[in-house]
């Protein structure tokens, strides 16, 4: 099964500006065997890239598969927001697709991310949720 890297480490993994401890706890992950990308989470990373961040991305995603869009995205998407919704939650849009994809391929999603916790609590989500490392 694969491992689902979410935006929020590729961002800080590849941000110039993030610190070197943090660097270093996300290689762990983004380095990864069995780590993949889904659709979504490449358009948010490429939509906010620098040139220089996308030129990094592009190096990095050379290796990294794209696990398939599940022809019914959109059917799970509206499912998972409308479960969110009864318990009062509201995950943005690009996180309700990225989890429908993850749960279509039963991958283990990995991020920073709360909102997925709260996607997860109302579906079958396989989550790794993650706190930056303060030092």
């Amino acid at each position: 099964m694969a491992t689902l890297i979410d935006s929020s480490l590729w961002i800080d993994f590849t941000r110039a500006r993030s610190p070197r401890t943090l660097k270093r706890f996300i290689a762990e992950y983004v380095f990864a065997t069995d780590v993949a990308l889904a659709e979504p989470v490449v358009f948010e990373l490429f939509r906010y890239a620098s040139g220089d961040e996308a030129s990094r991305l592009q190096q990095q995603f050379r290796y990294v598969p794209v696990i398939p869009t599940p022809p019914d995205l959109w059917s799970i998407g509206v499912e998972l927001g409308q479960a969110c919704r009864r318990i009062g939650v509201a995950p943005g849009s690009i996180d309700l697709l990225i989890a429908a994809i993850a749960i279509h391929h039963g991958a283990e999603l990995v991020t920073f991310d709360d909102d997925f916790r709260k996607i997860a609590s109302v579906s079958d989500l396989r989550l790794k949720l993650l706190s930056r490392p303060t030092r």
